[in-house]
């Protein structure tokens, strides 16, 4: 889907809706998440993985949707909630398989949270460190953008990331806000600076580009990705 379609997509079928002179979830899709939320919680890992499994078709997808689940219990819910809104057995479930699910990491957009947003390119998700090793095998291959505030680098790579990430786009885009994470990303990928670009399949680092390394070689990475 490009994002034209993707965008009326989650109009049309009441995810999001225009309030106040912005974009929003309605008021159906937030009841309908709170539901699942509560009727989710405290369930075991078995529960959860027949819920899941009811919902999607690749049963590789089960367990790192169970892993993002202990780490951010509203997953699951928005799941489901975007599951009964989108109607996947009709319009989104069409080949390829699951294609509905690449819609689900917007709704990161428009949660209540504090995460910033002013250096977010674009097209880009941002979401918590801790969500990366989950997200980057249910979403692979995935770019990770880790940004910095007040960085002329991570400005010139905004720009860069922007220019290129126009219409659809092969590798899943997510950005993580770095001093808010500061730990997780020293321990997990050995991040100590920004901005820096790691280019992800199946959860792993393949690659990363620490600075502003350009349009041509952030480009020759995505090419490698997309093989």
């Amino acid at each position: 889907m490009d994002k034209g379609s993707t965008s009326e997509l989650l109009f049309t079928t009441g995810v999001l809706t225009l309030q106040n002179g912005g974009i929003t979830t309605t008021d159906q899709f937030e009841s309908t998440v709170e539901k699942y939320s509560r009727e989710t919680r405290g369930l075991l890992p078995e529960e959860l993985s027949g819920i899941i499994n009811n919902r999607i078709q690749e049963e590789l997808l089960v367990e790192p949707f169970l892993n993002l689940e202990s780490e951010d219990h509203r997953s699951i819910a928005e799941l489901c909630a975007l599951y009964d809104h989108l109607d996947p057995a009709g319009t989104a479930m069409r080949s390829p398989v699951d294609s509905w699910l690449s819609l689900l990491p917007i709704l990161y957009l428009f949660r209540d949270t504090e995460t910033l947003l002013e250096g977010v390119p674009e097209s880009f998700i941002p979401i918590p460190a801790p969500h990366i090793p989950h997200l980057t095998v249910i979403y692979s291959p995935a770019i990770v953008y880790i940004w910095l505030d007040e960085c002329p680098p991570c400005d010139k790579t905004k720009t860069d990331l922007e220019s290129i990430f126009t219409g659809t786009h092969e590798v899943m885009p997510f950005a993580v806000y770095g001093p808010n994470h500061q730990d997780f990303l020293i321990s997990e990928y050995e991040v100590t600076a920004g901005p820096v670009l790691l280019f992800m399949r199946n959860g792993t680092v393949e690659t990363r580009l620490y600075g502003n390394q350009g349009c041509r070689a952030i480009k020759a990475e995505l090419a490698k990705c997309k093989r």
